[in-house]
């Protein structure tokens, strides 16, 4: 029997009836695509996604930790929660609930269902639609003297976004065919 390296084990099925022990071609890259997004998500966090420049000799690199620090600065509470808990936790949350499913729960059970519809739920109050009004507020409060400049930190978190909503759409869709093979084979039977 082949033993599994310690990264090799991180992706693969814990229950032989789970998403990634029934999945087929690359749907059996989802769990990698998964770590992926939220990696992207950190870097996109980290790294200055913006330039400002006002007049000629001030510039300022600005990340997303960076604007939460000055939203917190400035006594901005409710701009910083928003962005925090919507930006930030719980795009991470969706994904490693999205892993957990992927490895654990066996697909053809009512818990699987249950928790699937809960993530559905996370993807869907979190993430990029958020994050880019929290932007347009960002670029509402410069002065109109100011230059931006968008940086790789900006597509860094727009990548994690779209493949987590790519690797949970297509977990989704392999979970529903493989439910209704089930209730075929049942009916056949």
């Amino acid at each position: 029997m082949l033993k599994l390296t310690a990264a090799g084990a991180m992706f693969a099925a814990r229950d032989g009836n789970s998403l990634a022990a029934q999945a087929r071609g690359a749907d059996r890259l989802l769990g990698v695509a998964l770590i992926a997004a939220a990696a992207l998500l950190v870097v996109g966090w980290l790294v200055p996604i913006m330039t400002v420049r006002r007049l000629i000799f001030f510039e300022d690199r600005i990340s997303v930790l960076q604007a939460l620090e000055v939203l917190l600065e400035r006594q901005q509470f409710l701009l910083f929660f928003t962005m925090l808990i919507f930006s930030m936790v719980l795009p991470l949350v969706k994904i490693f609930f999205a892993l957990r499913l992927w490895r654990g729960r066996d697909v053809r059970g009512e818990k699987f269902e249950i928790s699937l519809k809960r993530a559905e739920i996370l993807g869907r109050w979190s993430m990029l639609d958020v994050f880019l009004m929290a932007l347009a507020v960002a670029a509402v409060n410069l002065s109109l003297i100011a230059e931006v400049h968008l940086h790789w930190g900006l597509y860094a978190l727009s990548g994690g976004v779209v493949l987590s909503l790519i690797a949970t759409t297509r977990m989704s869709a392999m979970a529903a065919k493989i439910r209704r093979s089930v209730t075929v084979d049942l009916d056949a039977a």
